[in-house]
């Protein structure tokens, strides 16, 4: 830094050249420890982590050591108007862990040739080539741009250089001892701190096989959103409760990032340690960062052939250990793993390097362009995109009723919206779409992947429809939307007509035509949230009807011996009666072929609207 100790001007006949402590412009690393000989050797962990790695709780500690002292995500930056700066490094050699991947990616096909890593250069946003030491131990840069290089034989003046801001990434696959930062200008000087981007995770996050420090998927995503960033991905890591130790008290993250899982399908695990480690960690988390949104990833696509999943594995379970466990955390967003990668056999094969599990330069650029869209769609607190998302789809018209409604109650997650395209998600992961662009709709569902619980209701046209069902693999199916808001109140004698408990679950699964529309847990949520009337007759049950996640009425069932008494109009009439009280509409979705409960919806005054609206895609 300009007047600081840590800055000297060589001297001698001649000289032009000044040199800085390459500790003096370290970011994203947490320690730094300095050598009998005046070298740096920086740290992304603080020692208790370390100690907390290696400790018996790890599953492989050891391993866990080596792989925790790469340099992953630390960078020099610094400010100057030099035209050529050297970086004096000397690389220790890979661990054990580096050597296995790399020996994978030479073998593999698809993988670029080496170098897979080294140190990584950015000058003015523009990225140079990756560059090792030289048998002296430097590494130096070029930092004008060619064309505007003095004429030959002429000599640029110290200071009168082009200012540069220059980001230097070092290896993320091993360690390295720091000398001097040399450079012929007149200043060479520190940039401050940022907010960083807090990154933990497994080797996927380390950097495993990006073929450059600077274009791993972490590295990417920090320059996209202009924060440092704090690297602890480390290979072979899973969910490690007590690996945060002291964090909170030494980084400043803006954004945090879980990518962790994928682990454990290398080897015998149980699923209720499993549960308990996932919960653990994502608790001690969010206690330490309360106020800071935090993305965590399920797992992401891989591929079988190398490396098959121990049979004796829960991995099949893990993802949605980690849905369970990050829906307890209000200032978590789930991000689903699996749609960041492109999923197909041959464009996964082309996307990881290594045939297995790590993506290439590709691959890396792929997840954090998909994870960059997901990050910027969720940023907001889940009740602000509520409300942004409302306002959008009430500006849309009858065509969003349904998604309209359903924001209107609260009942669901606005994943994504702008102006021309919503997506939402309810209780039961199923999603409701709208949208005028549909390219925008085909990005967001992209990124954000099918949903979990395979069924996507569209709301709008048959093009429409169809780009989502492309975009999903899937096919569609229009439906009927019918509107209840001048449904009138039952009439006749007065029935007997509760809200039914989590008791009745079996009797309805007994008589439910439809059983197999429910996905798994969702009738027990319905019951445990009063969304269910019965009709009862001399205190048994007669009939029931209720409501979907989305908030339609639906699963109308009168048991035989009980029907054309008029139980259907009733059950439907008081249900309806029940979201009018609330101030909401009714309404419902009936396929064309339901002749019957398009017969009822319009025998009680519902507005059956055309099914050219409404679409479900499964």
């Amino acid at each position: 830094m300009r007047g600081s100790s840590a800055t000297r001007r060589e001297e001698g006949p001649g000289a032009t050249e000044m040199s800085v402590d390459a500790a003096c412009l370290l970011h994203g690393a947490l320690d730094v420890r300095v050598d009998a000989d005046g070298r740096a050797r920086p740290s992304r962990f603080l020692p208790g982590q370390l100690r907390a790695l290696a400790s018996v709780r790890a599953w492989h500690p050891g391993y866990y050591r080596q792989l925790a002292a790469c340099t992953s995500g630390i960078a020099l930056e610094f400010e100057t108007d030099a035209s050529r700066v050297t970086v004096e490094v000397a690389l220790d050699e890979p661990p054990r862990g580096t050597r296995s991947v790399i020996a994978d990616v030479r073998s593999w096909g698809h993988a670029p040739g080496g170098p897979y890593d080294g140190l990584s250069a950015e000058v003015d946003g523009h990225r140079l080539p990756l560059a090792l030491p030289d048998e002296r131990g430097r590494v130096s840069w070029d930092l004008d741009d060619p064309e505007g290089a003095p004429t030959v034989g002429q000599q640029r003046l110290p200071g009168m250089g082009e200012p540069h801001r220059v980001r230097v990434w070092l290896p993320c696959l091993t360690s390295c001892l720091l000398g001097r930062v040399r450079a012929d200008g007149t200043y060479l000087e520190s940039v401050g701190a940022r907010a960083d981007l807090l990154v933990l995770g497994d080797s996927l996050a380390q950097g495993y096989v990006a073929h450059d420090p600077g274009c791993n998927w972490p590295a990417l995503l920090a320059a996209r959103r202009d924060l440092d960033l704090v690297n602890q991905g480390v290979g072979g890591q899973v969910f490690q409760p007590g690996t945060l130790r002291g964090l909170s008290g030494c980084v400043r993250p803006e954004s945090i990032i879980v990518e962790l899982g994928e682990n454990y399908r290398y080897e015998p695990c149980q699923a209720s340690r499993v549960e308990r480690d996932v919960r653990g960690f994502l608790a001690e988390l969010s206690g330490a960062f309360p106020a800071v949104p935090i993305w965590v990833l399920t797992t992401l696509p891989h591929l079988e052939d190398r490396y098959p999943t121990h049979p004796a594995s829960c991995f099949a379970v893990v993802d949605d250990l980690i849905r369970s466990a990050c829906a307890a955390h209000p200032q978590m967003r789930l991000v689903e793993g699996s749609a960041l990668l492109d999923r197909g056999p041959k464009d996964l094969a082309e996307l990881l390097a290594d045939g297995s599990d790590h993506p290439g330069p590709a691959g890396q650029k792929m997840v954090a362009e998909r994870l960059g869209f997901v990050m910027d769609a969720t940023a907001d607190p889940p009740e602000t995109r509520r409300a942004r998302g409302l306002e959008f789809a009430e500006a849309a018209g009858d065509v969003a009723f349904p998604l309209a409604e359903c924001l209107r109650r609260g009942i669901a997650e606005v994943l994504f919206a702008q102006r021309d395209a919503l997506v939402a998600e309810v209780s039961d992961g199923s999603r409701l779409v709208w949208a005028r662009d549909r390219a925008l709709a085909r990005r967001a569902l992209t990124c954000l992947g099918r949903p979990h619980a395979g069924v996507t209701c569209v709301c709008g046209g048959a093009a429409l429809a169809r780009e989502i069902a492309r975009t999903l693999g899937s096919a569609a199916r229009p439906c009927h939307l019918v509107i209840l808001a001048g449904a009138s109140r039952p009439s006749g004698p007065r029935r007997d007509v509760r809200v039914l408990t989590p008791s009745y679950a079996d009797s309805i699964r007994a008589h439910y035509a439809h059983v197999e529309y429910l996905s798994p847990g969702e009738l027990e949520r319905a019951l445990a949230g009063g969304a269910l009337l019965g009709g009862f007759e001399d205190g048994r049950l007669v009939g029931f009807v209720g409501e979907h996640p989305e908030g339609s009425m639906g699963m109308l069932e009168v048991f035989r011996g009980h029907r054309r008494a008029g139980w259907g109009t009733q059950l439907l009439l008081a249900q309806a009666a029940r979201a009018h009280a609330r101030g909401w509409t009714a309404w419902a979705e009936v396929w064309p072929d339901n002749a019957a409960s398009l017969a009822l919806m319009r025998a009680v005054g519902g507005e059956v609207r055309p099914a050219d609206q409404l679409w479900f895609v499964s």
